[in-house]
């Protein structure tokens, strides 16, 4: 028997004929053949699941009318009563419109077997070999590096969408994100500003005026918690979140350790600014809107008077 010949025919009528002749074609297969393709939900082990499956995917080709481009195959008698198949078959079509195209090089094999009733396929499995996996490789790894890589990315481009990108402090959008767990049990937030930034930027350059805008971000870590963040609002204002401050004396301990950092960091040369903070506990529960409103009171009261200095306003 030419069982290539059979095969090949089984598989012109699997892809391009219609129901009727599907279910004629399908009277080679043995009631309990197993079918394996390469979806995962494609794992048959009688034929009625096969049909009520193969009934499915016919609905939904529709118009799909598949060109076999190439096929090949070999067989193995395995004895008197069962035989293997094996081969490739490259299937191919493309839309009108030419929106859809379809390319794919299929691998297969079948096992033939005597049976009471002639003989039938009692196993079949079709795969699409990967693509991605190069050759010499027992699975795909430069897919998966490729994968590795792409998560490594996202995840880089995540944090960066985060981040101001200057100072790499946290941006105002990601603290407005993170505030409403921050601010379920209260703690203290403060805005800090520099005094006559524009003439730093004027009289010294935007390059040392960058300068400046790094090292206070520097300052300000460097005296917070790790726990307590950090955020850069825009410009040459800074924002601070902190949860780890008992009450007003620590958040006037901690302001004031922050001004004798940054003046204790001044270069001597006229470029350092000073800085004004205005800081504010935060009630629990309560808007960023809110608390931002209250510490902004706090800072102006010191910009519009001494400058260089900070103030607490509680609620």
């Amino acid at each position: 028997m030419d069982f290539c010949k059979v095969t090949e025919e089984l598989w012109r009528v699997y892809l391009t004929a219609g129901r009727k002749e599907n279910r004629e074609a399908l009277g080679i297969l043995a009631p309990d053949c197993v079918i394996i393709g390469t979806g995962k939900h494609e794992f048959y082990t009688n034929m009625e699941d096969f049909a009520l499956a193969l009934g499915e995917e016919i609905s939904e080709r529709q118009d799909i009318s598949f060109q076999i481009k190439d096929f090949w195959c070999e067989q193995k008698e395995l004895g008197p009563d069962a035989c293997f198949v094996y081969g490739g078959i490259h299937i191919w079509w493309e839309s009108e419109d030419q929106k859809i195209h379809i390319d794919m090089d299929s691998r297969f094999s079948l096992i033939f077997r005597q049976t009471d009733e002639g003989w039938k396929v009692v196993h079949l499995h079709q795969s699409l070999p990967n693509k991605e996996q190069m050759d010499g490789e027992f699975y795909p790894k430069t897919l998966t590096e490729q994968v590795k890589q792409a998560q490594k990315t996202a995840e880089e481009m995540a944090w960066l969408a985060q981040r101001d990108s200057l100072t790499g402090l946290i941006n105002y959008t990601t603290l407005e994100g993170k505030w409403p767990a921050w601010s379920e049990n209260g703690g203290w937030l403060f805005i800090l500003d520099l005094d006559d930034f524009k003439k730093t930027n004027d009289t010294y350059g935007h390059v040392t005026g960058n300068h400046v805008l790094k090292e206070m971000a520097r300052i300000l870590l460097s005296n917070i918690r790790s726990g307590d963040i950090a955020c850069r609002m825009g410009g040459d204002e800074f924002l601070l979140l902190c949860d780890s401050l008992s009450d007003e004396t620590d958040a006037s301990h901690l302001a004031a350790r922050i001004l004798e950092t940054v003046r204790a960091a001044d270069p001597g040369d006229g470029s350092w600014p000073g800085v004004s903070l205005g800081g504010t506990a935060v009630l629990p529960g309560e808007t960023l809107e809110s608390a931002i409103n209250r510490a902004d009171k706090a800072l102006y009261s010191v910009k519009n008077t001494t400058k260089n200095g900070y103030r607490i306003l509680c609620p």
